[in-house]
């Protein structure tokens, strides 16, 4: 029987193929990305390389362009 920990896990490594397919995207698209499936800005800031602030940031940027 699979516990909540390790479907989490599942879905992480999931979301990190589909996004790894998609190589030689900018870092915004790629926070973009990783945000809708469901990463948290520490985590994302973590796979990207950048801090969870600039993560935070570009996502607020990414909704307001989207609202406009």
């Amino acid at each position: 029987m699979e516990t909540k920990e390790q479907i989490d896990l599942l879905k992480e490594i999931v979301a990190l193929l589909s996004v790894q397919v998609k190589r030689g995207i900018s870092q915004s698209t790629l926070i973009k990305e990783l945000s809708d499936a469901g990463f948290q800005p520490k985590r994302i800031a973590e796979l990207v390389g950048t801090t969870p602030n600039t993560v935070r940031v570009a996502v607020h940027q990414l909704k307001s362009k989207k609202k406009k």
